[in-house]
């Protein structure tokens, strides 16, 4: 009996020895935060999200707005003088870098402030600069927030503490920070890991400060390619972290809300490697438009085909998870209705054909636009137009030489006539002399 588990423990040991090992298929990972996001920065492209449209709180990653405008409204030399408002709005305990009231500080100061050690006396500082006052500023952010493509936030203070009113999207998020990112001194101030407020008018001393994003400096969280981050916390919101990293051509933003200590940081090393590690570029060419792709083809069939024709050979570059090929994808066509856009517009829906547990599966939208002057008549006007101003040079151009012709034929010809009439008169007086003298 002993000899016959021997031997039958001998051969599973064998086989599990022999059997090829297979790694599984990488999945979407699992996280701790209760909300985030992994978007390509240069596409807006979503990779990866988790309840990225649920509204939360943000915290101080609220400040890359606040930044953001005073980047765009504002000099960095001008001065900021800090009023007894922005000073002592802030709840007590809360970020903050002991400006007083009547303290001067120049932009670029208060908004490297914002950044780094979250200063929210600062923020209302920028705030009041810029718009007046703090609640005509959440206006400004709002407007800027939605044109960035934030649809699902509202903003009503600069710095981010606690407001019923006060929430945002991860995906919102995401995509404010890619707009941020387009702006060059912005990328230098999310970078920034340390720095000096020389003294001012009512401190002796300078100031120090350093980056609280611990993926940024060297440490448990440091991680290569990070180029800039804002970091939050409330106890409402708990923490919240902004993240852009870069590898090479890609760009990755991830943001995470709602998550508990550490953890913040881990769930964003997660993604940021999932989107390094797990996808490729790839070229998509966009297909023809038929009835079955084009929502109502009854109505505009003939318009989108000739959308189409005019742009299917350029190529389109989306990132794909490495187990996704090309051929899962589908795409699907719509009238885009702009009244503010003179040419007939087509919406094209950029998706995987199937939900899959590898990558997020909607890939964005492009919006096609017809050229001007596209039509056959338009173009016979065109060479019509074309032919006929030709003709019109061909006949100034020989008009020009013909003027030039007869001139240099008339003056020739007067200078002739002067010449020979000068020596015909000289004859005539010789000969007239010389017949008196002989006369005489």
């Amino acid at each position: 009996m002993k000899k016959s588990l021997i031997v039958i423990l001998a051969l599973i040991i064998t086989i599990f020895c022999v059997l090829p090992v297979f790694a599984a298929d990488t999945s979407y990972p699992a996280i701790e935060s209760e909300a985030a996001v992994l978007m390509d920065a240069r596409t807006g492209q979503v990779l990866y999200e988790k309840s990225m449209n649920e509204q939360l709180y943000p915290a101080s990653i609220t400040k890359i707005v606040t930044i953001l405008l005073g980047l765009e409204y504002s000099n960095l030399n001008d001065v900021i003088t800090m009023s007894h408002q922005a000073i002592y709005s802030i709840d007590k305990g809360s970020s903050h870098i002991a400006l007083e009231v009547g303290e001067q500080i120049t932009m670029e100061q208060a908004l490297m402030a914002a950044m780094l050690p979250s200063a929210n006396e600062a923020s209302n500082g920028i705030a009041e600069q810029i718009s007046g006052s703090i609640p005509e500023f959440a206006k400004l952010m709002n407007k800027r927030a939605a044109a960035a493509g934030a649809l699902h936030t509202n903003f009503a203070n600069a710095n981010g503490l606690p407001n019923d009113e006060h929430v945002t999207t991860a995906y919102d998020m995401a995509m404010i920070t890619k707009e941020a990112l387009t702006n060059e001194q912005f990328r230098r101030i999310f970078a920034t890991q340390q720095y000096e407020i020389p003294p001012t008018n009512m401190k002796s001393k300078p100031r120090y400060f350093w980056t609280e994003h611990k993926m940024l400096k060297p440490g448990k969280y440091k991680y290569d390619g990070v180029i800039g981050g804002k970091t939050g916390y409330t106890k409402e919101a708990q923490c919240t972290l902004v993240t852009a990293a870069r590898r090479g051509d890609r760009e990755l933003i991830v943001v995470v809300l709602k998550s508990l200590g550490s953890g913040v940081y881990n769930d964003t090393k997660t993604l940021l490697d999932y989107g390094f590690d797990e996808f490729n570029p790839t070229t998509i060419m966009l297909p023809a438009v038929s009835t079955d792709n084009l929502a109502n083809p009854q109505d505009n069939l003939e318009s989108a085909q000739k959308i189409i024709n005019q742009v299917k050979e350029i190529p389109y570059t989306w990132l794909l998870h490495k187990n996704v090929n090309v051929s899962d994808i589908a795409v699907d066509y719509a009238s885009g209705d702009n009244p503010g856009v003179p040419n007939p517009q087509l919406k094209a829906d950029i998706h995987l054909k199937n939900q899959s547990d590898l990558m997020y599966s909607n890939l964005g939208s492009i919006m096609l636009e017809s050229l001007p002057n596209t039509t056959n008549t338009s173009n016979t006007w065109l060479s019509i137009l074309i032919y006929i101003g030709l003709i019109i040079i061909k006949i100034i151009a020989a008009a020009t030489m013909l003027l030039f012709a007869l001139r240099w034929f008339i003056r020739r010809k007067n200078k002739k006539r002067k010449r020979y009439g000068v020596i015909d008169t000289s004859f005539q007086r010789e000969t007239r002399i010389n017949y008196n003298k002989n006369r005489g």
